[in-house]
């Protein structure tokens, strides 16, 4: 009977949410056997295809998925702002920074899509299950940087539980700074 296995189960203990089959097979040290092993383990349902050569453990979010595919980058835009529950529109997409070229693609039903940002801006995050995720400030930040990631009314919204002086030492560029005076001045109407 084919269960987890001392490698599978080191990698789950250390917070990997996916991996890939070659991982996998390295660490076995058994190339043919690992993909029959992660094949049968998947019809038990102990682990999930996500897509070819991607495995995650049950219960793993999109998001931490997300993050182990698109290494190096770190879960940020409104994905973030609904993960630190400054909102209550939840993302229809996961959504990540990366510092290379972007690219879109779907994990367990969930569409996934990065947005580059500037290799010097890749900071404001820190670790949380399994995934490195934007602080909210930074998020915010990015959401300004980047004005198609996130709606208005989501930064409006978002605006009124984050440090807003930290966010602004954030921007990228004068015009996510003015983006973050309009953002502030709707939100600031909406109070009154």
């Amino acid at each position: 009977m084919v269960g987890l296995d001392k490698v599978l189960t080191g990698m789950k203990n250390a917070g990997r949410a996916a991996f890939r089959t070659r991982e996998y097979a390295a660490l076995l040290g058994k190339k043919a056997y690992a993909a029959l092993v992660l094949h049968r383990l998947c019809k038990k349902g102990e682990l999930s295809l996500v897509r070819r050569g991607w495995w995650a453990f049950p219960n793993a979010m999109p998001e931490a998925i997300a993050s182990e595919i698109s290494k190096p980058c770190y879960v940020s835009f409104h994905s973030a702002i609904a993960l630190h529950g400054l909102t209550a529109q939840a993302a229809r997409e996961v959504q990540v920074a990366v510092a290379r070229n972007a690219k879109k693609y779907g994990v367990l039903g969930t569409p996934v899509r990065e947005y580059r940002v500037k290799a010097g801006a890749f900071n404001g995050f820190s670790a949380k299950e399994g995934m490195l995720l934007a602080s909210p400030e930074k998020a915010f930040a990015d959401c300004l940087s980047v004005p198609r990631a996130c709606p208005q009314a989501i930064l409006v919204e978002a605006s009124k539980g984050i440090d807003l002086a930290r966010a602004k030492k954030m921007l990228a560029s004068k015009a996510a700074l003015k983006r973050m005076e309009r953002v502030v001045k709707i939100a600031g109407q909406e109070r009154t």
